[in-house]
């Protein structure tokens, strides 16, 4: 049985995910999303951000949405990257919660409970995971850890792990935070501006899997210096706006 939307203002979980070139895995997951949807008795969607796919990702959904009530697709025309087919799925959603995750199958919906439970414990406006055991190889876990690093030391963000996909945000700030990131640093920055917006962010230990299915999208090198400069950019911006000299961040 699929979960089921009845009214817009009932959602209380919005499943939000970008997608890009994953004909592979998207139907697998996204049926698992509906399942755990459905034995939770949740009021729940999906909303998949597809990323200008050039595989058959985009038939799949459509072929599946005709089956899943609960799914909804925002298809941006052209490849714009990670953050900002997630932006298009976070705007798009109406729960009361949204929990962002990636959709080749690396981390699983049923642990949004833990989220939640330290959310509503810490009273948290955020809660993000930190992936406990990652999954990949040792050079992107060494990437991960300089990263990180990079973040705390610029930022001052004394969380374990930063870009970890899986977050549960409260809907209203969720909408409220704007993603400059084209590509991946995108869930860092989620929390950077959550946390320079004055949001309360908690973390708890979640479980990372290897993908379904498909490749990674992530060029290491590239990407590497791609994320340095991005990090500075915000570093500075960051400055400008708290400064006063600039009107949003």
């Amino acid at each position: 049985m699929a979960a089921t939307v009845q009214n817009s203002k009932d959602i209380f979980l919005s499943i939000c995910a970008p997608a890009y070139n994953e004909q592979e895995t998207i139907e697998a997951v996204v049926r698992r999303w509906a399942e755990i949807l459905s034995e939770s008795e949740l009021s729940g969607e999906i909303v998949i951000g597809n990323d200008g796919s050039t595989d058959d990702t985009a038939s799949i959904l459509q072929r599946i949405q005709g089956e899943l009530s609960c799914l909804r697709v925002v298809s941006l025309p052209t490849n714009r990257g990670y953050g900002a087919a997630l932006s298009a799925a976070v705007q798009a959603s109406c729960g009361r919660y949204v929990l962002t995750i990636d959709s080749d199958g690396q981390f699983d919906v049923g642990e949004y409970p833990a989220l939640l439970t330290e959310l509503r414990r810490g009273g948290y406006d955020i809660v993000t995971g930190y992936r406990q055991r990652k999954r990949d190889r040792i050079a992107r876990v060494w990437a991960d850890r300089a990263f990180n690093l990079m973040v705390r030391g610029l930022f001052n963000l004394r969380l374990r792990d930063t870009n970890c996909a899986l977050k549960l945000i409260e809907g209203q700030a969720a909408r409220a935070l704007k993603l400059d990131a084209r590509g991946f640093p995108a869930p860092t920055e989620l929390l950077v501006k959550a946390d320079t917006f004055g949001y309360r962010i908690g973390e708890v230990g979640v479980t990372h899997h290897k993908r379904a299915g498909g490749t990674t999208k992530l060029k290491a090198v590239r990407a590497g210096w791609q994320i340095a400069v991005f990090l500075v950019y915000l570093k500075y911006k960051q400055i400008l706006y708290r400064a006063r000299i600039l009107n949003s961040f």
